[in-house]
């Protein structure tokens, strides 16, 4: 995307991308699937890993291991935060985009748990669709990982996910 093209539609599309890209690690963290279905055109093509590509949302949502490990027990919780984002192009009802993420996965295990630490890349082509933007081509990258002990980690039943203002009363 040229860097003088700031127009007001230009705004509003990049707005609902990145809302579009932190809802999916939002699912992912919280282990809602719907929320991350939603992200997804139905048709989505993607490869996870170097892993081989699938195709289609159901054989998609099949391949994601987060939500396997957190249901095993073998990931007592996980944290993405969303780093730089590239908007490579924009044009019409098609985007394309590049996503630096830091993923903290808790690992159960035996003598203790360990968090592994992953540095990965998003490469998407997204288009707008009549309900707004969703993902349609995904290439996730893992460029680098490692493992420490962790010194605290609180598992998904003790996350806090009601807002403060919702709990007084």
């Amino acid at each position: 995307m040229p860097p003088h093209r700031i127009d007001t539609q230009c705004l509003l599309d990049r707005a609902a991308i990145h809302d579009v890209l932190a809802r999916y690690f939002q699912g992912i963290d919280a282990g809602n699937p719907d929320q991350v279905r939603s992200c997804f055109t139905g048709d989505v093509q993607a490869a996870y890993d170097g892993r081989s590509f699938v195709q289609g949302i159901d054989a998609l949502m099949d391949s994601f291991l987060a939500f396997r490990k957190k249901a095993a027990g073998e990931w007592k919780v996980t944290t993405h935060f969303m780093g730089n984002l590239s908007f490579n192009s924009i044009e019409g009802d098609v985007a394309e985009t590049e996503t630096y993420a830091i993923a903290f996965l808790v690992l159960t295990g035996k003598p203790g748990d360990q968090v592994a630490m992953r540095s990965l890349r998003y490469l998407d082509r997204l288009r707008r669709m009549e309900d707004g933007w969703r993902i349609s081509e995904r290439v996730h990258t893992l460029d680098w990982s490692c493992q420490v002990p962790p010194t605290f980690a609180a598992t998904m039943a003790q996350r806090v996910t009601t807002p403060l203002a919702a709990r007084a009363g």
